[in-house]
Protein backbone atom coordinates (compact mmCIF):
# COMPACT_ATOMS: atom_id res chain seq x y z
CA UNK A 1 0.00 0.00 0.00
CA UNK A 2 1.08 3.61 -0.50
CA UNK A 3 1.42 4.30 3.22
CA UNK A 4 3.74 1.32 3.66
CA UNK A 5 5.96 2.71 0.90
CA UNK A 6 6.30 6.10 2.59
CA UNK A 7 6.40 4.70 6.14
CA UNK A 8 7.94 1.23 6.00
CA UNK A 9 8.46 0.84 9.75
CA UNK A 10 6.22 1.25 12.80
CA UNK A 11 7.84 3.29 15.58
CA UNK A 12 7.14 2.48 19.24
CA UNK A 13 8.40 4.16 22.40
CA UNK A 14 8.82 1.57 25.18
CA UNK A 15 8.83 2.96 28.73
CA UNK A 16 9.63 0.95 31.84
CA UNK A 17 12.08 0.19 34.60
CA UNK A 18 14.91 -2.27 34.08
CA UNK A 19 13.81 -5.91 34.37
CA UNK A 20 10.18 -5.18 33.49
CA UNK A 21 10.41 -7.71 30.66
CA UNK A 22 10.89 -5.21 27.83
CA UNK A 23 13.55 -7.38 26.22
CA UNK A 24 11.27 -10.43 26.14
CA UNK A 25 8.37 -8.41 24.72
CA UNK A 26 10.47 -7.06 21.87
CA UNK A 27 11.78 -10.50 20.98
CA UNK A 28 8.34 -12.11 20.97
CA UNK A 29 6.59 -9.36 19.00
CA UNK A 30 9.35 -9.43 16.38
CA UNK A 31 9.46 -13.24 16.22
CA UNK A 32 13.12 -13.08 17.23
CA UNK A 33 14.87 -15.84 19.12
CA UNK A 34 16.77 -15.06 22.33
CA UNK A 35 19.96 -15.43 20.32
CA UNK A 36 18.95 -12.84 17.71
CA UNK A 37 21.23 -9.80 17.80
CA UNK A 38 19.72 -6.35 18.05
CA UNK A 39 20.52 -3.68 15.50
CA UNK A 40 20.85 -0.22 17.03
CA UNK A 41 21.05 3.04 15.09
CA UNK A 42 21.56 6.56 16.31
CA UNK A 43 19.20 9.40 15.42
CA UNK A 44 21.04 9.93 12.14
CA UNK A 45 20.62 6.31 11.03
CA UNK A 46 24.24 5.34 11.74
CA UNK A 47 24.67 1.92 13.29
CA UNK A 48 25.82 2.00 16.90
CA UNK A 49 28.49 -0.55 17.72
CA UNK A 50 29.39 0.51 21.27
CA UNK A 51 27.47 -1.18 24.08
CA UNK A 52 28.28 1.46 26.65
CA UNK A 53 25.83 4.26 25.99
CA UNK A 54 22.53 3.15 24.53
CA UNK A 55 21.23 1.13 27.49
CA UNK A 56 21.04 -2.09 25.47
CA UNK A 57 23.60 -4.64 24.41
CA UNK A 58 23.35 -6.14 20.94
CA UNK A 59 22.49 -9.49 22.54
CA UNK A 60 19.17 -7.92 23.57
CA UNK A 61 19.83 -7.41 27.28
CA UNK A 62 19.78 -4.07 29.03
CA UNK A 63 23.20 -2.70 29.95
CA UNK A 64 24.06 -0.44 32.86
CA UNK A 65 25.01 2.35 30.50
CA UNK A 66 22.92 5.48 30.13
CA UNK A 67 19.86 5.01 27.96
CA UNK A 68 19.65 7.16 24.86
CA UNK A 69 16.02 7.59 23.87
CA UNK A 70 17.03 8.74 20.38
CA UNK A 71 18.67 5.42 19.56
CA UNK A 72 16.57 3.21 17.30
CA UNK A 73 16.36 -0.48 18.20
CA UNK A 74 15.29 -3.17 15.75
CA UNK A 75 15.96 -6.76 14.68
CA UNK A 76 17.15 -8.19 11.36
CA UNK A 77 14.18 -8.32 8.98
CA UNK A 78 11.86 -6.53 11.39
CA UNK A 79 9.65 -3.60 10.37
CA UNK A 80 9.50 -2.22 13.90
CA UNK A 81 11.63 0.54 15.38
CA UNK A 82 11.75 0.81 19.17
CA UNK A 83 12.94 3.65 21.38
CA UNK A 84 13.67 2.86 25.00
CA UNK A 85 13.13 4.97 28.10
CA UNK A 86 13.78 4.07 31.70
CA UNK A 87 10.86 4.12 34.07
CA UNK A 88 9.99 7.15 36.14
CA UNK A 89 11.25 6.26 39.57
CA UNK A 90 11.35 8.64 42.52
CA UNK A 91 13.30 11.74 41.62
CA UNK A 92 13.67 10.89 37.93
CA UNK A 93 12.50 14.31 36.77
CA UNK A 94 15.17 14.43 34.08
CA UNK A 95 13.90 11.24 32.47
CA UNK A 96 10.36 12.59 32.36
CA UNK A 97 11.59 15.79 30.70
CA UNK A 98 13.57 13.73 28.20
CA UNK A 99 10.50 11.67 27.25
CA UNK A 100 8.26 14.73 26.97
CA UNK A 101 10.77 16.53 24.75
CA UNK A 102 11.24 13.43 22.62
CA UNK A 103 7.49 13.05 22.03
CA UNK A 104 7.01 16.75 21.35
CA UNK A 105 9.84 16.93 18.82
CA UNK A 106 8.77 13.73 17.08
CA UNK A 107 5.16 14.94 16.88
CA UNK A 108 6.40 18.01 14.98
CA UNK A 109 8.17 15.92 12.35
CA UNK A 110 6.63 16.39 8.94
CA UNK A 111 6.94 12.80 7.74
CA UNK A 112 4.83 10.04 9.31
CA UNK A 113 7.79 7.66 9.33
CA UNK A 114 9.62 9.95 11.76
CA UNK A 115 6.77 10.26 14.26
CA UNK A 116 6.12 8.00 17.24
CA UNK A 117 3.16 5.77 16.39
CA UNK A 118 2.47 4.10 19.76
CA UNK A 119 3.74 3.95 23.34
CA UNK A 120 4.07 0.76 25.38
CA UNK A 121 4.18 1.73 29.05
CA UNK A 122 5.46 -1.23 31.10
CA UNK A 123 4.66 -1.47 34.81
CA UNK A 124 6.50 -4.15 36.79
CA UNK A 125 4.12 -6.15 38.99
CA UNK A 126 6.99 -8.09 40.60
CA UNK A 127 7.74 -5.02 42.67
CA UNK A 128 7.11 -3.82 46.21
CA UNK A 129 5.32 -0.74 44.83
CA UNK A 130 3.75 -1.38 41.42
CA UNK A 131 2.33 1.70 39.70
CA UNK A 132 3.98 4.20 42.02
CA UNK A 133 3.15 7.91 42.07
CA UNK A 134 6.14 8.81 39.85
CA UNK A 135 4.92 6.26 37.29
CA UNK A 136 1.39 7.65 37.41
CA UNK A 137 2.74 11.16 36.84
CA UNK A 138 3.32 10.26 33.17
CA UNK A 139 -0.45 10.17 32.67
CA UNK A 140 -1.00 13.70 33.98
CA UNK A 141 -0.16 15.16 30.57
CA UNK A 142 -1.07 14.24 27.02
CA UNK A 143 1.16 12.48 24.52
CA UNK A 144 0.49 14.57 21.40
CA UNK A 145 -2.08 12.09 20.17
CA UNK A 146 0.15 9.01 20.43
CA UNK A 147 -1.89 6.08 21.84
CA UNK A 148 -0.58 4.55 25.06
CA UNK A 149 -0.95 0.86 25.93
CA UNK A 150 -0.26 0.12 29.60
CA UNK A 151 1.37 -3.29 30.07
CA UNK A 152 1.48 -4.78 33.57
CA UNK A 153 4.37 -7.23 33.28
CA UNK A 154 5.30 -10.26 35.39
CA UNK A 155 1.76 -10.67 36.65
CA UNK A 156 2.76 -14.14 37.81
CA UNK A 157 4.11 -12.46 40.96
CA UNK A 158 0.64 -11.19 41.86
CA UNK A 159 -0.82 -14.68 41.39
CA UNK A 160 1.85 -16.08 43.73
CA UNK A 161 0.99 -13.45 46.33
CA UNK A 162 -2.71 -14.29 45.97
CA UNK A 163 -1.91 -17.99 46.40
CA UNK A 164 -0.14 -17.25 49.70
CA UNK A 165 -2.99 -15.12 51.01
CA UNK A 166 -5.54 -17.79 50.18
CA UNK A 167 -3.49 -20.33 52.11
CA UNK A 168 -3.51 -17.93 55.05
CA UNK A 169 -7.31 -17.94 54.78
CA UNK A 170 -7.31 -21.70 55.36
CA UNK A 171 -7.71 -22.71 51.73
CA UNK A 172 -6.19 -26.03 50.71
CA UNK A 173 -3.27 -26.07 48.28
CA UNK A 174 -5.57 -27.19 45.47
CA UNK A 175 -8.23 -24.57 46.26
CA UNK A 176 -5.64 -21.80 46.52
CA UNK A 177 -4.04 -22.85 43.25
CA UNK A 178 -7.38 -22.80 41.44
CA UNK A 179 -8.62 -19.53 42.94
CA UNK A 180 -5.36 -17.53 42.89
CA UNK A 181 -5.62 -16.16 39.31
CA UNK A 182 -9.13 -14.77 39.87
CA UNK A 183 -8.22 -13.40 43.29
CA UNK A 184 -5.12 -11.71 41.83
CA UNK A 185 -7.30 -10.20 39.09
CA UNK A 186 -9.74 -8.78 41.66
CA UNK A 187 -6.89 -7.22 43.66
CA UNK A 188 -5.41 -5.83 40.46
CA UNK A 189 -8.71 -4.23 39.47
CA UNK A 190 -9.26 -2.70 42.89
CA UNK A 191 -5.76 -1.55 43.83
CA UNK A 192 -4.03 -0.77 40.54
CA UNK A 193 -6.41 -0.44 37.61
CA UNK A 194 -8.65 1.89 39.59
CA UNK A 195 -5.69 4.24 40.08
CA UNK A 196 -4.87 4.13 36.38
CA UNK A 197 -8.46 5.02 35.51
CA UNK A 198 -8.34 8.09 37.76
CA UNK A 199 -5.56 9.91 35.86
CA UNK A 200 -6.29 12.84 33.50
CA UNK A 201 -4.91 11.05 30.41
CA UNK A 202 -5.76 7.37 30.62
CA UNK A 203 -4.04 4.82 28.38
CA UNK A 204 -6.11 3.76 25.37
CA UNK A 205 -5.71 0.10 26.31
CA UNK A 206 -4.24 -1.92 29.14
CA UNK A 207 -3.31 -5.55 29.73
CA UNK A 208 -1.20 -7.74 31.98
CA UNK A 209 1.38 -10.30 30.93
CA UNK A 210 2.29 -13.58 32.58
CA UNK A 211 3.97 -16.85 31.62
CA UNK A 212 6.36 -14.95 29.38
CA UNK A 213 8.91 -17.73 29.79
CA UNK A 214 6.64 -20.07 27.83
CA UNK A 215 7.37 -20.35 24.12
CA UNK A 216 3.69 -20.45 23.17
CA UNK A 217 3.12 -17.01 24.70
CA UNK A 218 3.84 -14.83 21.66
CA UNK A 219 2.32 -11.55 22.92
CA UNK A 220 -0.61 -11.83 20.51
CA UNK A 221 -2.85 -9.99 22.98
CA UNK A 222 -0.43 -7.05 23.02
CA UNK A 223 -0.54 -6.96 19.23
CA UNK A 224 -4.36 -6.89 19.25
CA UNK A 225 -4.52 -4.26 21.99
CA UNK A 226 -2.10 -2.04 20.09
CA UNK A 227 -4.09 -2.35 16.89
CA UNK A 228 -7.31 -1.53 18.74
CA UNK A 229 -5.70 1.54 20.34
CA UNK A 230 -4.85 3.15 16.99
CA UNK A 231 -7.64 5.42 15.75
CA UNK A 232 -6.11 6.27 12.38
CA UNK A 233 -7.21 3.61 9.87
CA UNK A 234 -4.12 3.90 7.71
CA UNK A 235 -1.75 3.72 10.67
CA UNK A 236 -3.63 0.73 12.09
CA UNK A 237 -3.33 -1.05 8.76
CA UNK A 238 0.39 -0.24 8.70
CA UNK A 239 0.86 -1.72 12.17
CA UNK A 240 -1.02 -4.88 11.25
CA UNK A 241 0.92 -5.28 8.02
CA UNK A 242 4.34 -5.00 9.65
CA UNK A 243 3.50 -7.52 12.38
CA UNK A 244 2.70 -10.30 9.92
CA UNK A 245 2.97 -12.94 12.68
CA UNK A 246 -0.74 -12.67 13.64
CA UNK A 247 -2.66 -13.96 10.65
CA UNK A 248 -6.04 -13.70 12.42
CA UNK A 249 -5.52 -9.99 13.01
CA UNK A 250 -4.58 -9.47 9.36
CA UNK A 251 -7.81 -11.18 8.31
CA UNK A 252 -9.86 -9.09 10.75
CA UNK A 253 -8.35 -5.89 9.37
CA UNK A 254 -8.98 -6.98 5.78
CA UNK A 255 -12.64 -7.64 6.58
CA UNK A 256 -12.97 -4.37 8.50
CA UNK A 257 -11.35 -2.43 5.68
CA UNK A 258 -13.71 -3.97 3.16
CA UNK A 259 -16.60 -2.45 5.14
CA UNK A 260 -18.13 -5.70 6.34
CA UNK A 261 -17.52 -4.77 9.97
CA UNK A 262 -16.92 -1.41 11.57
CA UNK A 263 -14.01 -2.09 13.90
CA UNK A 264 -11.60 -4.66 15.16
CA UNK A 265 -13.24 -6.66 17.94
CA UNK A 266 -11.53 -6.69 21.33
CA UNK A 267 -12.13 -8.69 24.45
CA UNK A 268 -13.20 -5.67 26.48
Amino acid sequence: MALRASCPQFRILVIGKANTGKTTILHKVCNATPETKLIIYDQNGKEVHSNDHQGWRTDGTESRGEHNIEHQITFPGSHFIFHDSRGFESGSVDEMVTVRNFLRVRSDRELLKDKVHAIWYCVLMDDSRPLSDPELSFFKEGTWGVPVIAIFTKFDAQINIAFGKLLENNKSDQEAFQEAPQYAEEVFQEQYLSRLKSVPYQPKKWMHLKDMDKQENNCSELVEKTAAAIDNNGLRSLFISVQAKDLKLNIKEAIRYSGKIGSIPTDE
